[in-house]
């Protein structure tokens, strides 16, 4: 009786069949996480991410205590307070290092609508990649170089969590740093709608693509 070479994959992950890339290289059958950065629904993820970000935000004011670093307790008419956190180093691919920073919690402009129920944007533990891979300064880059950048940066997460999920991640970025700067930098959100816009139209042939193939 033959055996099949296809590997048998575990709970959360599913089974991404042998391929072809344009290059011609062979890329063999392998087990990636079901589509999604994380796996569970939508609120449980989010609860999750809040939850992290709670606890990054506890461990940032006990350090700017320890090293007396300035604490707002009351923010004045027109701010908000941010809670402070921890940066990780780290390197882009164009050679440029980011060093490890404690941003202290500090008062900053208020970023929604006075009186409106904003929803809560929670930027994923690994959004510094779109700056690792050349996605930053957008304002001062074309079309063509952020395009270049965030697919680079697909092509980075494919392998680790599929191509699906590799655009979702990408396309949920964008969106939650067009929210973020939709009121205070209304020229910069503009093209990180645009460009969430192009990627979301990307993902979609590839739906109709991977329907078709079933």
């Amino acid at each position: 009786m033959a055996v099949s070479k296809k590997p048998s994959c575990p709970s959360g992950y599913i089974l991404r069949e042998s391929y072809k890339t344009k290059s011609g290289k062979h890329v063999s059958a392998r087990c990636i996480r079901k589509t999604g950065l994380m796996r569970g629904k939508s609120s449980e993820k989010t609860a999750r991410l809040l939850k992290k970000a709670s606890q990054r935000a506890s461990h940032a004011l006990r350090l700017s205590r320890k090293f007396g670093l300035p604490i707002p307790y009351h923010c004045p008419k027109g701010t908000t307070l941010r809670r402070g956190y921890t940066r990780r180093s780290y390197n882009r691919k164009l050679g440029t290092h980011v060093k490890h920073a404690l941003m202290h919690p500090a008062c900053i402009k208020t970023r929604g609508k006075s009186g409106s129920k904003e929803r809560v944007i929670v930027l994923d533990p690994d959004d510094h990649y779109l700056s690792e891979f050349g996605y930053y300064d957008v304002e001062n880059k074309t079309k063509e170089q952020r395009h270049e950048a965030l697919h680079k940066l697909i092509n980075h997460f494919i392998p680790i969590k599929g191509e699906m999920a590799a655009y979702n991640y990408v396309i949920r970025a964008l969106n939650a740093r067009y929210i973020l700067n939709r009121n205070t930098n209304r020229k910069t959100a503009k093209i990180f709608k645009q460009d969430q816009r192009e990627f979301s139209k990307e993902y979609a042939n590839l739906k109709k693509q991977s329907t078709k193939m079933m």
